[in-house]
């Protein structure tokens, strides 16, 4: 088995090979990044033993995705996953038609369709804390200095616990940590054309009749995750190389499947 390239960009990033292993294991992400902050023991299984993902959330978030990058991505995507779309009688599913729905609530938004100008699917790499990164940027605006990620979820305004030092309940972008992203993007753009740049997010929710905001994500929220990054990417890497074990947070899908029980413990403790 050949010796595995890790976090060395000795290979350039391009459409067909983005969202390989090789350049998993090559560049970093965003994605990745905060997959290993949640488990080290589920990223690393992910990274060595990678399997197609083709659960129904991300096929329908590529969907809505691919709509928006061109109508030539939209065909090829809805050719290429033609069978989890569609029914064998040729009908979508139900999921495929609330995701159109989704679609038709943002592109008959003028605020949207005002906003969501530039260049579609960019790929970006540079190198952040002494490793190379990678990024895949939704719609780039380099004139006018701004970027805009697409976000769906399944109800925007749900709560998912308490921030106790900001004195709030967490939000959708909160839980899934959308200020990294945000903030690695901002950073790399900023490398590469030395001028600033703001982070747009248009969000799209899965409700009956779908919600719909557009945010502007704050400075000071990704300077803190860039604090996050600074001080936990050499671990990282040396979890990536083997260098250090990985350690397992014992609540995901993978530590819950791999469970053994060794003793009692006090309820309390749960």
């Amino acid at each position: 088995m050949a010796r595995k390239t890790i976090l060395k960009a000795t290979k350039k990033l391009n459409r067909a090979n983005y969202y390989s292993n090789e350049m998993d294991w090559r560049y970093m992400s965003a994605t990745y990044f905060k997959e290993f902050l949640n488990c080290e023991v589920s990223t690393m299984k992910k990274l060595n033993d990678p399997v197609e993902d083709k659960a129904e959330a991300l096929v329908q978030g590529n969907y809505l995705h691919t709509y928006f990058e061109s109508p030539e991505a939209h065909e090829e995507f809805i050719n290429e996953y033609h069978d989890e779309l569609y029914k064998a009688d040729g009908e979508k599913y139900a999921v495929t038609k609330k995701t159109d729905l989704m679609i038709q609530t943002l592109a008959t938004d003028n605020f949207f369709n005002y906003i969501y100008q530039g260049e579609r699917e960019v790929i970006l790499d540079g190198k952040l804390y002494g490793y190379p990164w990678k990024a895949r940027i939704d719609c780039l605006n380099v004139e006018k200095g701004y970027f805009v990620d697409l976000k769906t979820t399944r109800e925007l305004h749900l709560r998912y616990g308490y921030l106790t030092e900001e004195g709030r309940k967490k939000n959708f972008t909160d839980e899934y940590n959308y200020a990294l992203q945000m903030a690695v993007y901002k950073k790399l753009l900023q490398q590469k054309y030395h001028k600033p740049f703001k982070a747009y997010i248009f969000a799209v929710d899965k409700q009956k009749i779908p919600d719909k905001a557009a945010m502007e994500m704050p400075f000071d929220l990704m300077a803190e995750q860039l604090d996050v990054i600074k001080d936990n990417i050499d671990r990282v890497a040396s979890v990536m190389k083997g260098e250090i074990a990985p350690t397992k947070c014992g609540e995901c899908e993978y530590c819950r499947a791999n469970k053994q029980l060794t003793g009692f413990i006090d309820p309390r403790d749960l």
